[in-house]
């Protein structure tokens, strides 16, 4: 497997960022079906994070139907991987629009205003970009 990169300074928890990266792996084909995963222990060892928060990512991906656990023979890539990882990016981009909306709702500003704020946001380039 391609090796996951962990930002330290992302605001993103490092457990999404482990899902996400074995996700864009199984989108580009880098990871498919069957096919093994470290060890818990081991892909914590090669982050230098805590065990706990890979099991945590393992966890939530195999709730998602992306990873298979069996003892003995490993976490491996399950057959649904594919279509499950663009439904887990597709609900977890619906859980932020819905935020987005309710915070938009919460500001008084209308769809137009929310439309006009992320098409600017969308032509500034990332490195521009102020954290939230």
């Amino acid at each position: 497997m391609n090796y996951l990169e962990i930002d330290d300074s992302s605001p993103i928890p490092i457990y999404e960022q482990i899902m996400d990266g074995i996700q864009r792996f199984v989108r580009e084909g880098t990871l498919v079906p069957g096919a093994l995963l470290p060890s818990v222990r081991q892909l914590a060892s090669d982050l230098e994070i805590n065990p706990n928060t890979v099991a945590k990512a393992y966890s939530l991906l195999e709730k998602d139907g992306i990873i298979e656990t069996a003892r003995r023979r490993g976490t491996r890539i399950s057959e649904a991987a594919s279509s499950r990882s663009h439904q887990s990016l597709t609900d977890r981009a619906d859980a932020a629009a819905d935020r987005l909306i309710r915070e938009t709702a919460h500001l008084e500003l209308s769809a137009d205003d929310l439309v006009s704020a992320l098409v600017r946001r969308l032509k500034t380039p990332a490195a521009k970009r102020k954290p939230s």
